[in-house]
């Protein structure tokens, strides 16, 4: 087909602006490329298992990720979901961090999935907040161990004051438990509460109130600034046998992890290390004013006598060493660990 001036010039004319385009298209790369790494805003979803946002973890937890949505510069943000919002169980939040359903979880109910993260929890085996730091750092290595073969890194944990038992019905001795439905968290709870002559019960920590209020459950194990203090119009009776520490992992989703920079992973992990702190001696500190204070609005508070002490801890003394050989060389070599760490 032949062509007149004009058509020659308007093909003239769209040839230029074609390679005029092109041009631009490569500066644009080539700046790209000259210019340092860039790394787009990124957004994770965070789940705990705490179902009530006025308790001091999830209120800690919340100025954590204000914290590092601040440091990062708005390069990292998470948004935390409440237990119950998701269809995530209290005991699935380690499966759904490894299934990336969420980056980041707020795990207490772990043990089902990690057996060895039980051996700090074993009831009555330590005693004090010093000597949990001490165990847990002994056993955090096969607790990491087993957690990056799920594809999952731990940041770290923060720590509840020991908890003691609490129920609706009489609880002023060891022998007051008997039959009684108590609500725990962990299957060494549980353990401890059926040598005592109780029945352990598991539920999810949104379940809890609704089963005290329908008499489901007697009781639970827990602290003051745990739930003790959001379920006392549930409850009547404390009594301060320790059972056991509990402790609450940060974890994240290791591809997530692993996506971001190292910088900013840096950041969030610092974040993480002071949060943890903050949080477990905010715990910790409060727990004596809270339970006075539910002392003074008719919880009738009981300590235990040495006899009732002595008899739970040859319950449930024995039950240390089966624990770990049930579950394996980790779990004896962990235990092993934990015990020359505390002493005993």
């Amino acid at each position: 087909m032949k062509l007149n001036r004009q058509g020659w010039a308007h093909r003239r004319l769209s040839v230029r602006h074609i390679l005029r385009g092109a041009a631009a298209v490569l500066l644009i790369g080539a700046s790209l490329r000259a210019s340092p790494t860039v790394q787009a805003a990124t957004m994770w979803r965070a789940y705990t298992y705490n179902a009530a946002a006025t308790v001091t973890a999830v209120k800690g937890l919340t100025a954590l990720f204000d914290q590092i949505r601040t440091d990062t510069q708005n390069d990292l943000t998470i948004r935390l979901n409440l237990g119950g919002t998701l269809a995530i169980n209290a005991t699935n939040i380690t499966e759904a961090v490894a299934s990336n359903v969420v980056q980041m979880g707020d795990d207490a109910f772990f043990i089902g999935s990690v057996a060895v993260g039980g051996t700090v929890r074993l009831p009555l085996l330590i005693k004090d907040r010093p000597a949990f730091d001490r165990a847990w750092a002994a056993e955090a290595p096969f607790l990491k161990a087993a957690y990056e073969r799920k594809g999952i890194v731990v940041l770290g944990h923060y720590t509840f004051p020991i908890n003691v038992i609490w129920s609706r019905k009489k609880l002023t001795q060891l022998s007051d438990l008997a039959n009684q439905k108590i609500r725990v968290i962990s299957p060494e709870q549980a353990e401890f509460i059926r040598r005592l002559g109780g029945i352990p019960v598991t539920l999810g920590t949104s379940e809890v109130a609704a089963a005290l209020d329908r008499g489901v459950i007697d009781g639970v194990t827990t602290a003051s600034s745990g739930y003790g203090y959001i379920w006392r119009d549930l409850l009547k009776y404390r009594y301060n046998l320790d059972v056991s520490f509990i402790d609450s992992l940060i974890l994240v989703n290791k591809r997530a992890w692993s996506a971001l920079s190292p910088p900013l992973q840096a950041i969030v992990q610092r974040d993480v290390d002071a949060s943890m702190v903050h949080i477990s001696d905010g715990m910790a500190v409060e727990e004596n004013t809270l339970t006075k204070e539910l002392a003074s609005k008719g919880i009738t508070v009981t300590d235990p006598t040495p006899a009732d002490v002595a008899q739970a801890t040859r319950l449930i003394s024995p039950y240390w060493d089966t624990w770990a050989k049930q579950r394996g060389d980790s779990a004896e070599q962990a235990l092993s660990k934990v015990r020359a760490a505390i002493g005993r």
